[in-house]
């Protein structure tokens, strides 16, 4: 099973580069984040022209998830309703035969720190830490997305340019490790960081200097970590004629 997913920054502007990843690379299952559109049938329309199923939040103007999959024969959605109340960031399905739960995920970004922005997405993150303790008894568990959140010093190129941004608060970092405390293991962690980084800001060309930050993950159980066919971050996609400012990250499963 092959699983990419990817802050696309606007379906719309970025449809031309997806469809190119799809024939690249052809996941089984594609999780976008940052879609930036209400409208359904533009989420419905591009999925299926590319033989996919879909399920999709959608808002907007901002945000907004979607989950494309193909070649699964027992797929359920899991409604985590409370997570989109007031923004659309997140969907969630289960592969039965596999007892494995996909959630896709555009965690809040939170900035400026003392605002209502950074309540909501310590709110948000603690949700989710609920779902995610009530899911683990039962699931294999993938959570994967723009998590908005440099855990380490090394994820970023700089990190004192993020001392007092949201990203890098004390309080993110603590969600983030909770996650990872119900046992679940980060499988680009053992990566040279350089390579790994995920996020380039569209100032000063950031691509081409490597100065990135790390914050779009998969977060997986321990018998899916043992599965691992292939991991990467797909950088190329992040050097193309009008790109998103996020790469696209992979991970395949001998399952």
């Amino acid at each position: 099973m092959k699983i990419i997913s990817w802050n696309v920054n606007s379906i719309r502007a970025r449809e031309p580069l997806v469809e190119e990843l799809i024939h690249k690379e052809n996941p089984d299952i594609l999780c976008l984040q940052e879609l930036k559109t209400e409208d359904k049938n533009i989420i419905d329309n591009f999925f299926k022209s590319h033989g996919y199923e879909n399920i999709s939040a959608t808002q907007k103007a901002y945000n907004g998830v979607a989950i494309g999959y193909k070649n699964q024969n027992t797929i359920r959605t899991i409604d985590l309703d409370d997570l989109n109340t007031l923004q659309a960031r997140n969907n969630c399905i289960l592969i039965e035969d596999q007892k494995t739960v996909i959630l896709n995920c555009y965690f809040p970004n939170g900035n400026p720190i003392g605002t209502d922005k950074f309540e909501l997405k310590k709110n948000w993150m603690e949700v989710m830490l609920k779902h995610l303790k009530k899911l683990k008894r039962e699931y294999n568990v993938i959570i994967t997305g723009d998590f908005n959140v440099i855990p380490h010093d090394l994820d970023a190129h700089d990190i004192k340019k993020y001392k007092i941004d949201a990203l890098a608060s004390k309080e993110a970092r603590k969600f983030f490790f909770s996650y990872k405390n119900l046992d679940l293991i980060d499988p680009f962690e053992f990566q040279d960081k350089i390579s790994t980084y995920t996020f380039f800001d569209y100032k000063t060309y950031k691509f081409g200097k490597n100065e990135g930050i790390r914050i779009d993950f998969f977060l997986i159980s321990p018998y899916l970590f043992k599965k691992i066919k292939d991991t990467r971050v797909l950088k190329e996609y992040r050097d193309m004629e009008r790109p998103s400012d996020h790469c696209p990250i992979l991970l395949e499963l001998d399952i």
